[in-house]
């Protein structure tokens, strides 16, 4: 029997990418006349069809998309913010979202990826805590996947991190720049692997790097969890331990938000005692008093890129096809009153 020729196949002759052979046998208007033409030959000359009957399959499609987000119940969550986002976006494709929040771990993880598939979702969005490139042999290869989050992805997939190294140097260098030289970055304790913690510290620590003489030298307020209570708890620890740094750069907003009530404990304020930035641009962060400066990722963009991506391999015979995308979302930083003096 002869082998079936696949769409990587196509893609390989024509010299594009297996999205782009997707797009021009879907019809899509976007793709330059050039590169549709070199499809078109390439399929021409390889007889490659659509597999009919899956797409058949695809069309009784549940209308169902899952967003597997770890601690997207917990307060300040920001993927409890971005899962609200998606779920809007889902909404304009016609497609219900479904919010699984699972227990950490990497079981769990793999779990909630097959328990979404048995439930017939048509798909999922996920931002792991544990999966990692080593574990793509877990993951079903017929079940369409969209990648979020800071953890390198598992090969294959398409994967939209945030802006962590160049958000926390943006934000160090703005408090440096309104006079900061002694700046805590408060988080949580360094970790071997990469991942948010380490990205975003090592912008910190580039940042008063590249400031040179007289921006200080690192320092780590470190707390037990990234919630609120845990920053509460490390910046009274801190004032106690008799630390007076001049800046605070919380590793996410939540963190931050606790850090104030931990300074305001010990009878110090933001930003008359010292200057506070946080990241993530979650909504709380406006009506805190002060209102926090922070790295705002753009939420809109990651959702709407997000579900995107996820329709594309929906209608993909083989979504593993697609191959690996890695994007990485703009940002902007919003200056409030926690930096102004």
């Amino acid at each position: 029997m002869a082998q079936r020729v696949t769409m990587a196949a196509v893609a390989r002759l024509a010299g594009v990418s297996p999205m782009t052979v997707s797009n021009v046998l879907r019809g899509k208007e976007s793709v330059a006349p050039e590169l549709r033409d070199r499809v078109e030959a390439a399929v021409a000359q390889t007889g490659y069809r659509l597999n009919r009957t899956a797409r058949t399959l695809r069309s009784g499609r549940s209308g169902v998309i899952g967003l597997l987000a770890p601690g997207a119940t917990s307060p300040f969550s920001y993927y409890g913010m971005l899962g609200g986002l998606i779920a809007q976006e889902a909404r304009t494709h016609g497609l219900t979202l479904v919010i699984e929040s699972p227990e950490p771990g990497l079981e769990a993880e793999v779990a909630a990826v097959e328990r979404a598939r048995a439930l017939e979702y048509d798909g999922m969005i996920i931002t792991p805590l544990a999966l990692g490139p080593e574990d793509a042999p877990r993951l079903p290869r017929d079940f369409p996947l969209v990648v979020l989050g800071e953890r390198p992805a598992p090969r294959g997939t398409a994967h939209i991190s945030l802006p962590n190294h160049a958000g926390a140097f943006e934000a160090t260098t703005h408090l440096l720049e309104r006079g900061a030289r002694s700046i805590a970055l408060v988080s949580g304790a360094p970790s071997a692997e990469e991942d948010v913690l380490t990205r975003r510290a090592d912008g910190y620590r580039d940042a008063l790097t590249a400031w040179g003489r007289g921006a200080g030298s690192p320092m780590l307020i470190e707390v037990a969890e990234l919630t609120a209570q845990a920053g509460r708890e490390a910046a009274r620890a801190s004032v106690a331990r008799g630390e007076r740094p001049d800046a605070y750069l919380g590793i996410t907003d939540g963190v931050l938000l606790g850090v104030l009530r931990g300074l305001a404990d010990a009878g110090l304020g933001v930003p008359s005692d010292a200057l506070a930035i946080g990241f993530d641009g979650i909504p709380e962060g406006e009506f805190s008093i002060p209102s926090l400066s922070t790295i705002c990722p753009d939420h809109a963009w990651i959702a709407r890129r997000a579900v995107e991506l996820l329709r594309e391999r929906m209608d993909a015979d083989d979504p593993a096809e697609l191959g690996g995308l890695e994007l990485t979302a703009p940002h902007r930083l919003v200056a409030r009153e926690s930096t102004r003096r």
